[in-house]
């Protein structure tokens, strides 16, 4: 067969006929109508594309929710927030209440050691009333003491004393008569000698001799030398009233003296710490017997300090903490606490012995181990009561 040209190849276009209406731009230049070229149709996987484009939108917009959800974590933080200020809240409330509570306590024995202290002045007062003569008003103190301080030490035995001295004297507040009482006449050169003689103790820390001097110094002529007296009698009666508390064991008259400086100013941190350890000491001798617990708890601290600070009859603070653990002792084996008995008995064995204490101890011991049986009132069948009436 005769081969075909290349040109012969190629397929003829279909001619499509153009209407006369149709529009001019579709005819060519050389007047011959062109056909257009078809335009192609969307194809179905631009519907595909825009499905799967929305999937992808839910897709993210599902990763977007995932991701941007922090309601509940915000929430549980949101809980711990609050439990968190709820707890500041009952914190702060606690220590409130505690705080409020420690001030009454601190209050409460503020008011104890002033009443005491004023007890205290007003024995010493009495005691020169008693001196003086005057058993009145030595009384009235007295008796007051014993309203504000009912345990106040030696207050019951020298009202007692004063009373009995009273009646041996006749002497009543109705007919006591006020002796009139001639004022001296002032001695400026005597003043002068006795303030020479101040100076020169106040220069050596002679405070007692110093006391004495300004005492007579200020009877004779309280105008001499006022201001400089008045600076002599402070450091005087400061350091007497340490002297004694330390060393003489006048809790009374070294707390009254005190008391008396606090007139003119404040008194040291050295000499307060002295004040209240005579005030706690003589607290102590007020619950001797009555209160064993309260008498323990201040001789322990006095001990733990000063073991040998003692009073005017040289008893040393540790050997009133050992006496005092014996009667606590006591008071457990009457109450039967046994092993509490035990327990006091061996805080006082360990600083003193005794025979007495020995046999206490070994009976406590017993009694902790092996309890006796509890006694119980027994009813007298001859007594009526409202549950057995006689004769029922």
């Amino acid at each position: 067969m005769p081969k075909k040209n290349p040109e012969e190849t190629i397929p003829m276009q279909p001619k499509k006929t153009v209407s006369a209406d149709q529009p001019a731009d579709l005819k060519g230049s050389s007047g011959e109508q062109t056909i257009p070229t078809p335009k192609t149709r969307k194809s179905p996987k631009k519907k595909e594309i825009i499905e799967a484009s929305a999937a992808d939108m839910k897709i993210e917009e599902n990763n977007l929710a995932v991701e941007s959800e922090p309601a509940p974590a915000k929430r549980k933080r949101g809980g711990w927030i609050g439990l968190g200020i709820l707890g500041m809240l009952l914190i702060i409330a606690a220590g409130a209440a505690i705080g409020y509570y420690s001030a009454i306590n601190v209050r409460k024995a503020e008011e104890v050691n002033q009443r005491l202290i004023v007890a205290t002045t007003q024995f010493e007062l009495s005691l020169q009333n008693i001196n003086n003569g005057d058993l009145d008003l030595a009384k009235k103190r007295l008796e007051y003491i014993i309203q504000v301080y009912p345990n106040y030490p030696r207050a019951a035995d020298k009202l007692a004393q004063v009373l009995v001295s009273m009646a041996q004297t006749n002497q009543t507040t109705s007919n006591s008569s006020t002796v009139p009482v001639v004022e001296a006449t002032k001695d400026t050169r005597g003043a002068a000698a006795i303030f020479t003689q101040a100076q020169q103790q106040l220069a050596s820390q002679d405070w007692e001799n110093l006391l004495t001097s300004v005492n007579s110094l200020r009877d004779l002529d309280p105008t001499y030398e006022a201001v400089k007296v008045d600076g002599m009698y402070y450091l005087a009666l400061r350091n007497v009233g340490v002297l004694n508390i330390k060393k003489y064991g006048n809790m009374e008259k070294g707390i009254y003296q005190f008391a008396v400086a606090e007139q003119i100013a404040p008194i040291d941190s050295e000499a307060d710490n002295w004040r209240k350890l005579a005030v706690m000491y003589i607290d102590g001798e007020a619950n001797w017997g009555v209160n064993w617990q309260v008498a323990v708890n201040n001789f322990y601290q006095l001990y733990q300090t000063y073991p040998y600070l003692s009073d005017f009859n040289g008893v040393t603070s540790k050997q009133r903490y050992t006496e005092a653990l014996e009667g606590l002792g006591d008071t457990y084996m009457s109450t039967f606490d046994y092993c509490g008995a035990v327990t006091q008995y061996g805080l006082s064995a360990s600083l003193t012995s005794s025979e007495s204490l020995s046999a206490k101890i070994t009976l406590a011991q017993a009694d902790c181990a092996n309890p006796p049986a509890t006694p119980t009132p027994t009813v007298n069948p001859n007594i009526a009561t409202p549950e057995t009436p006689v004769g029922s």
